[in-house]
């Protein structure tokens, strides 16, 4: 059976204003659908003028490759998968950021020369399909804006990493916006809301605001959600 914990969903992440506590499932602890290996390296920052600018911006960026080892249970043969990620951060400060949000192309090259891996692949190219086996992973880079130096840890949310979802009764209907197909706004009152597995990494970020960027992250937890 699942497990029950009380969890704060947070609201404004699923187009709604206010966050409201509320009684949701975790995710079983073996899986029960498909999903997906995720290797990452932990975020750091990279700092370039931008062309057009003069004063350097900085940006976060996290390195990781996805591996699809999916096997139909039936045949035992490997299948492909869609995968389409999102990165989102939460910052202890309040900040929301999601990765990929139009970042300056300048950026991504600079990442991909400064690991000099040819094989990087940016947000737009790595969307689709993924084939079976360790011979067809796919290495991305989920890459924010900088975020404010008085930061002292970070929760990333990775979702597109598993099909496994659980539906969650709301305690009151609210309305919740969210983007159609077409782009357009779209507000629904709804009585519950479908939650979808996602990875958690919780980062701590040591050292004075004004040495942060010469500092490392560290992974202080790593677990599976429902969001």
């Amino acid at each position: 059976m699942k497990r029950i914990l009380v969890l704060t969903v947070i609201l404004a992440a699923l187009g709604s204003l206010a966050p409201l506590a509320m009684t949701a499932p975790e995710p079983y602890e073996v899986p029960t659908t498909w999903e997906l290996d995720f290797d990452f390296v932990t975020p750091q920052p990279i700092t370039l003028v931008l062309p057009g600018q003069k004063k350097p911006t900085t940006f976060w960026y996290m390195l990781y490759t996805v591996t699809n080892r999916t096997r139909d249970p039936e045949t035992g043969l490997g299948v492909e998968q869609g995968f389409v990620p999102e990165f989102t951060m939460y910052t202890n400060t309040g900040e929301t950021f999601i990765a990929n949000k139009r970042p300056p192309a300048g950026v991504f090259n600079a990442i991909k020369k400064r690991h000099n891996n040819p094989l990087l692949q940016d947000h737009t190219q790595i969307l689709g399909k993924l084939l079976f086996g360790k011979d067809n992973a796919k290495d991305g880079v989920a890459i924010w804006p900088d975020f404010n130096n008085k930061t002292v840890s970070i929760d990333v949310f990775v979702s597109g990493l598993s099909g496994e979802t659980a539906e969650l009764k709301l305690p009151r209907p609210i309305p919740i916006t969210s983007t159609d197909i077409n782009g357009v706004e779209v507000t629904e009152v709804k009585e519950k809301i479908l939650l979808h597995k996602a990875m958690r990494l919780n980062f701590a970020i040591k050292g004075e605001p004004a040495n942060r960027l010469y500092t490392t992250m560290k992974l202080v937890a790593k677990n599976w959600v429902l969001r």
